[in-house]
């Protein structure tokens, strides 16, 4: 550590001259702003601007998790690597981040105060010895210096929070496959190894002993900080599933070769900007996670990729979906939570085999009326959205259409004789849904949050239809 000081020094001086940007929360408070003017000053990225005049905070986990590779990163690129501050076990240290609504960073601020973090109390994993203080200081500052965070759209200065890993994380040896370099460099039965579990490494090359193992069917590389990867990954002709993500892949140097074995491939959190059109050649692919990517999509992206069982799409932040979707005949389960769909294609009740539906968090004012002829269609997660009317649903056993703008109870749940849990809470209904007792199947009920429930006095009318579901084991909340 004190050559690793040494190296810095010159480095470090930098943070002796020009505005100062890092600070610990109480000297933050103390010196340039009080928790409550953070508050007023720095909104939680992103504000969303609502036709009621209120704000909602958005989601922001494709820019936090970026924003954390590339503070890890930056610190790589000067010969710091947190991990290796192990003076003590594993620990994180909690940052807040205030900047300009171009990007421009105006303070760093780590470590815990009550108050700050959301109440958190000063804890002891957030210690830093003298010299891990110096060097961390030096890297944050030259890392505001330096970096951008992503455009607020919305024009107002913004704070995101996050944790930096310290020390290495503690990680328990998985009991189905072989989970650390050494364990694999030291097999000495290479051939029976099914299972390579070597998340959490903080690799930074892809690990050539992976290629000992000839009849590999499951590897996972999550979490690390891989870029390429070489096309020798296809000599694995056993290989059943595939785990990229965490890592930020070359996609320009990365391409999917013709094969026959892989099923299961994860590529979150791996800044994919598009689909590869070498992906097609996965012909026998069940199961595809590109979910937490900025992904814009091209009209036949889904052409050749019918075998798919499961697709998530989560948190891509698209608005459109390309009708190629509708390709995908034996598709079961579709994730597209925290998007910016404003309308689900029709293309999408093309899909015969489809058993869950997950449109939750996006701006959906309806939902298209084929909708009613997907048979197949068990499970609907919408809430969060912007629904007040519902088409003809199909035998739904799950349906959760919370957090909508509903004023009057939508009819067409009470024909949904296989309704077994059902969420309406936090809409504006004012009439108490009386014939969900008719719902002999129902297991679970969500219904607070609306305006029947706003009154001083319990309504009659509430009581026995609570009385009476409950009577038959239904939880009511």
């Amino acid at each position: 550590m004190k050559k690793l000081l040494l190296l810095l020094l010159p480095f470090l001086s930098v943070t002796l001259f020009g505005q100062q940007k890092v600070y610990r929360p109480e000297r933050f408070e103390q010196d340039v702003m009080n928790v409550k003017r953070i508050r007023d000053v720095y909104k939680p990225y992103s504000v969303v601007q609502l036709k009621d005049g209120k704000e909602e905070s958005k989601d922001f986990e494709i820019e936090t998790k970026k924003v954390i590779y590339d503070f890890n990163q930056f610190a790589r690129s000067k010969n710091v690597k947190f991990e290796e501050f192990a003076f003590r076990p594993y620990r994180f240290i909690p940052v807040q981040i205030l900047a300009q609504p171009d990007g421009s960073i105006d303070y760093f601020i780590y470590g815990f105060q009550y108050g700050l973090y959301g109440g958190g109390m000063r804890m002891a994993n957030d210690s830093l010895n003298a010299e891990e203080q110096k060097i961390f200081v030096g890297i944050a500052d030259e890392f505001c210096k330096n970096y951008k965070l992503p455009v607020n759209e919305y024009n107002k200065k913004y704070s995101i929070n996050f944790n930096i890993s310290l020390g290495k994380e503690p990680r328990k040896l998985s009991k189905k496959g072989i989970s650390t370099i050494e364990l694999a460099q030291n097999c000495d039965q290479p051939d029976t190894v099914k299972n390579l579990i070597l998340n959490k490494l903080n690799l930074e090359k892809f690990p050539e002993v992976v290629f000992r193992f000839k009849n590999l069917e499951k590897l996972d590389l999550s979490a690390n900080y891989i870029q390429q990867i070489p096309q020798e990954i296809w000599s694995l002709k056993k290989l059943k599933f595939l785990s990229l993500s965490g890592n930020r892949i070359d996609y320009s140097n990365f391409k999917f070769k013709r094969n026959k074995h892989l099923k299961d491939l994860n590529l979150q959190f791996t800044e994919m900007a598009k689909m590869p059109k070498s992906l097609k050649k996965n012909r026998k692919l069940e199961i595809l996670f590109v979910g937490n990517n900025p992904i814009k999509f091209a009209t036949n992206d889904f052409k050749r990729m019918s075998n798919l069982k499961a697709l998530n799409l989560y948190n891509v932040r698209t608005s459109t979906l390309p009708k190629s979707i509708g390709r995908l005949k034996n598709l079961e389960e579709l994730d597209l939570y925290h998007n910016e769909l404003q309308f689900l294609p029709k293309e999408i009740c093309q899909l015969p085999k489809l058993k869950t539906l997950a449109v939750a968090n996006n701006q959906l004012w309806n939902l298209p009326e084929e909708i009613s002829k997907m048979s197949n269609l068990q499970t609907l997660y919408a809430h969060h959205n912007r629904l007040n009317t519902l088409p003809s649903l199909p035998n739904l056993k799950l349906l959760d259409i919370g957090y909508n703008l509903f004023k009057v109870f939508p009819e067409q749940v009470y024909q949904l004789k296989d309704l077994e849990e059902f969420d309406i809470t936090h809409n504006e209904i004012m009439e108490i849904p009386e014939g969900l007792i008719a719902l002999n199947k129902l297991q679970k009920v969500f219904i607070r949050g609306n305006e029947f429930y706003k009154t001083d006095k319990p309504d009659e009318k509430l009581t026995k239809l609570t009385d009476s579901l409950e009577k038959r084991q239904v939880m009511v909340r």
